[in-house]
């Protein structure tokens, strides 16, 4: 007998729609175990041959040889999203460190490119793990992701920037943070059960995201303004053409790592 597809996702509340039937074990043509981990560890599972497919950090994607990239789904936004914030004690022009979260990938490289290109700074990346105020106790200012950002935004008193309505300004284009990619080991169909899985999801929505907001101690109402108005799941042309944007002029200003890399 083979071995389960092993499949990994993200672990913060915005890729819960796409893993929805995953983590229902919807039935498939072939059989999988499913887990969950950090956006960075997914990337480096991917790489490592360790997974078959992933949600993958779109800034990790040209580290990965022969990932092969499911082009119609991810995770997106038109404008500002809430859970990506760069949270400071002076303005960003000023800025000499950036505490960024261990966790993150894509956007450490997001906060990077739009403090250089639209604030002329290049503040020494500090990766680090902990809560904002240990954060900052060692930066001028810190990226904040994920469900941490949902849980302190608006409750800091301090300069909160959201990184992606920032990038929505700049040009004009949606932003995507994740996508599913697999190596050549996944199976063909693995396309057509990923779509299914986000389709789950929509069908019983009303009965998941009293669950998701539980799980991830975010507020209801901020939970469902989150995931069904800030952030969409299926990408079309100008989230392919956001995406390649974002990749060129990440690459141009040489701010690309690959994974297993420090996020700096």
């Amino acid at each position: 007998m083979s071995e389960p597809v092993a499949i990994v996702g993200v672990s913060y509340l915005n890729a819960n729609p796409l893993l929805a039937g995953f983590e229902a074990a919807l039935p498939a043509p072939f059989s999988y175990a499913f887990r969950r981990a950090e956006p960075a560890t997914c990337a480096d599972q991917l790489a490592a041959g360790r997974v078959d497919a992933s949600l993958v950090p779109v800034a990790a994607l040209p580290g990965i040889p022969g990932a092969q990239l499911l082009p119609g789904l991810g995770i997106a936004t038109r404008g500002p999203v809430t859970s990506v914030l760069i949270i400071a004690h002076k303005p960003l022009g000023e800025l000499q460190t950036l505490a960024v979260h261990s966790a993150s990938r894509t956007s450490a490289v997001l906060a990077r490119l739009l403090l250089a290109e639209r604030w002329g700074v290049y503040p020494l990346p500090l990766p680090r793990p902990g809560s904002v105020n240990e954060m900052l106790r060692e930066a001028d200012a810190a990226l904040v992701i994920g469900d941490l950002a949902l849980q302190v935004r608006g409750r800091t008193g301090l300069l909160e920037v959201d990184l992606a309505g920032e990038w929505r300004e700049w040009t004009g284009l949606p932003f995507v943070f994740a996508v599913w990619a697999t190596r050549p080991s996944a199976p063909a169909g693995f396309a057509e059960v990923a779509e299914r899985s986000l389709a789950f999801a929509e069908q019983h929505w009303e009965e998941l995201l009293p669950r998701w907001s539980a799980a991830h101690d975010v507020a209801a109402a901020e939970a469902r303004t989150y995931l069904q108005e800030r952030l969409y799941y299926r990408l079309g042309e100008d989230e392919r053409a956001g995406m390649q944007e974002f990749l060129r002029r990440a690459e141009r200003c040489g701010f690309l790592v690959s994974p297993g890399a420090p996020a700096g």
